[in-house]
């Protein structure tokens, strides 16, 4: 009687090993260049938004009136912005939530001609860190 050899149609456990290293081997590198994409991308977001914030404030104090300006102080947070820029900050916040926004007023007086200098920033979180935009500039009465 003839013995009829069986072929083996199998995959063996060594062969499975591999395959998973090899994809292991593609998988990783890949996975760590699509998360850094993605981080920087928010990031460059969160410029943009920041720059929204800060051109807003700066926009909207060139048109108020120079007595209205005044009244705002010194110092100037999220809590006492223009209406336009608290939007912008408000709309930032709820994206975002970890926007802050600081300026600073001073009054400059030379020979009758008033001005104030403002220093704004906006700073937001990043990677254990923290990032910052600023914008300077004068409104003349």
């Amino acid at each position: 009687m003839k013995r009829i050899k069986k072929n083996k149609l199998g995959v063996s456990l060594t062969e499975i090993s591999v395959a998973v290293l090899v994809f292991a081997l593609v998988a990783i590198p890949l996975y760590y260049a699509i998360s850094f994409g993605t981080k920087e991308e928010i990031q460059s977001d969160k410029v943009a938004i920041a720059n929204k914030i800060l051109e807003s404030f700066r926009d909207e104090i060139k048109n108020l009136d120079f007595e209205t300006v005044l009244s705002y102080g010194e110092d100037i947070t999220a809590t006492n912005l223009p209406p336009n820029s608290f939007q912008k900050m408000y709309d930032a916040q709820k994206e975002y939530k970890d926007f802050n926004f600081k300026a600073k007023a001073k009054l400059n007086d030379n020979d009758g001609m008033r001005s104030i200098t403002f220093n704004a920033t906006v700073s937001w979180r990043r990677d254990g860190g923290e990032s910052t935009q600023k914008i300077s500039f004068i409104k003349v009465e």
